[in-house]
């Protein structure tokens, strides 16, 4: 995209990213472990739930990768900015 152009859609800022990201690897290391504690318990609704976590984890990680990939050259564009700002602001 030319530098510059405007996102017809509202963009993910690069902090709203880290913070889903730390959230959602929170979210999914927990099923695991708990399912990793308890090997030889059978099958109930609360191994049902912690396998529908996962899905929806690893849905909310494929949507993630998808949103580093579409926004990354804003954020890139964004920094420059800042970085020409603050050059320029030690300039004067």
């Amino acid at each position: 995209m030319p530098e510059g152009q405007k996102r017809p859609v509202r963009r993910m800022t690069r902090g709203g990213f880290r913070f889903q990201l730390f959230m959602w690897a929170f979210v999914t290391l927990n099923p695991i472990w708990q399912l990793a504690s308890r090997p030889d318990e059978p099958w109930t609704g609360f191994y049902v739930l912690m396998v529908a976590m996962l899905v929806v984890s690893a849905a909310a990680f494929a949507y993630l990768l998808y949103v580093r990939h579409r926004d990354g050259h804003f954020w890139d564009e964004e920094e420059a900015r800042r970085a020409d700002w603050d050059r320029r602001g030690r300039q004067l």
